[in-house]
């Protein structure tokens, strides 16, 4: 989890350097993309392309099936480019989908995110956020904000506007297990802090809808029980939709995957959890930001000095006679 972010007064960019230089690169380049125009669920050449394969577009398609849907398509037309296999090069239809002459293969799916109405404010605001009125709400604010530096962009939003569930939002209030451990030493702050961040868990093995092995859980309450002896005590949380209390030791200490991310979009949207508004985020966030920031340089750091280490005793083997 390589990059944090900060939020001001609503969704705001960090102001220091390293982790987040990359993002923010991004979000300029965001702001000078062209509009898109909407029918529905999809952009307008999205719904075409996809009608133009005589695909039903009345309900919702997943990004991944239109994914898989344009990979056939690539295939059966033969648009792999000739000499780079890994690039695909378009014809008509792509080209009005996709703008661009040709795009490397594996980015399909990361280029079908701004075609989707529902991740319009991530794309379009260069801030991570939605609303009920996912396609008209701030239309005229977004123009003005463009004209703003970055760094002082700041919006007034309303506090039913929900947050979105992408990765760049998620990260900001997740939660390792090794965290969630060194926030325990502080126990007049632990529960401050763990609820309302999610966490990352196994899934039930006999839970048959749930394909990852992991997934994602918004914390809920914390919970005191007798530990292994009769003089300690054990922290136990709360976690939404989920039957049992988790033990701390049992959380994952790895990131999160796109996929995981997804499945809690999917799970919000079916209304089994919660979704929290932008509001929440940025109060957690700004809670947890110090000491996400603290815990990942103290593990990246931990990981430099091993490739140092490990590139010392190779140069003293090549050495040795």
């Amino acid at each position: 989890m390589g990059s944090k972010a900060d939020q001001e007064s609503f969704l705001w960019v960090p102001e220091y350097d390293e982790p987040l230089s990359p993002q923010l690169t991004n979000l300029k380049r965001r702001g000078r993309s062209k509009k898109v125009k909407f029918d529905g669920w999809g952009s307008i050449p999205l719904i075409e392309f996809l009608q133009s394969l005589g695909k039903d577009t009345t309900q919702q398609i997943s990004r991944y099936d239109v994914t898989d849907i344009i990979n056939k398509y690539v295939n059966e037309n033969k648009l792999v480019h000739s000499v780079k296999k890994k690039r695909v090069v378009s014809d008509e239809r792509l080209l009005s989908l996709f703008g661009k002459k040709s795009f490397l293969r594996i980015k399909i799916y990361d280029l079908l995110e701004a075609h989707y109405a529902e991740n319009q404010f991530e794309s379009d605001d260069d801030f991570l956020f939605s609303s009920d009125e996912e396609n008209n709400l701030f239309s005229s604010e977004k123009q003005k904000s463009r004209k703003v530096p970055l760094k002082k962009l700041c919006l007034e939003t309303p506090k039913s506007c929900w947050a979105a569930i992408v990765p760049d939002n998620i990260k900001l209030v997740y939660l390792k297990r090794s965290l969630v451990q060194d926030l325990l030493k502080d126990s007049e702050t632990f529960e401050c802090k763990v609820v309302g961040s999610f966490v990352r868990v196994k899934s039930d093995p006999n839970d048959y809808l749930q394909k990852n092995s992991h997934q994602l859980l918004q914390v809920i309450g914390t919970k005191k029980v007798p530990g292994t002896d009769d003089k300690s005590t054990e922290i136990l949380l709360k976690v939404s939709n989920f039957v049992k209390d988790i033990r701390i030791a049992t959380l994952s200490d790895d990131n999160f995957s796109e996929e995981e991310c997804e499945d809690l979009r999917q799970r919000v949207k079916d209304g089994l959890l919660k979704r929290p508004t932008v509001v929440e985020l940025q109060e957690k966030t700004q809670i947890l930001h110090e000491d996400i920031t603290k815990h990942w340089l103290v593990r990246e750091l931990a990981l430099l000095q091993k490739l140092i280490d490990r590139a010392n005793v190779k140069g003293m083997a090549q050495r040795t006679p």
